[in-house]
């Protein structure tokens, strides 16, 4: 993320820019604190898009997909997030949010109550 003024890995301003854009929404999920993301694309052209999820210091001694979906880096508020932000979701994609709003209470409910992840959820990967 950062230049290559500043580090010899870094990204030049153009390919910062044809790989996350100039002027899209930016839905940039991480493994930790958003703020490091945010100082290193502080000065890119799109960094008013830029929306870090990443690690809030939300949630106790949770179970995996709870403790994501307390800090919202879960895949449920990351697709709405998506909803939110892309205008021609919002109206269409009203009815997909309430689901997955469902699926997180869902989810929640059953790791509390048996203190493990429901098998499908803690199973469930990416189709390809």
């Amino acid at each position: 993320m950062t230049s290559v003024g500043e580090h010899p890995h870094g990204l030049t301003d153009r390919d910062f820019d044809s790989l996350f854009t100039i002027d899209k929404p930016i839905i940039f999920n991480f493994h930790g604190y958003p703020w490091l993301i945010h100082r290193l694309a502080y000065h890119r052209t799109n960094h008013n898009n830029l929306h870090v999820r990443g690690y809030k210091e939300r949630g106790n001694i949770n179970t995996p997909l709870d403790l994501a979906i307390e800090n919202e880096i879960d895949r449920f508020s990351l697709a709405i997030d998506v909803i939110n932000r892309v205008p021609r979701l919002k109206v269409a994609g009203a009815h997909i949010k309430e689901n997955l709003r469902d699926m997180q209470i869902d989810c929640r409910r059953y790791a509390h109550e048996h203190g493990i992840d429901k098998p499908e959820e803690r199973d469930w990967l990416w189709p390809y």
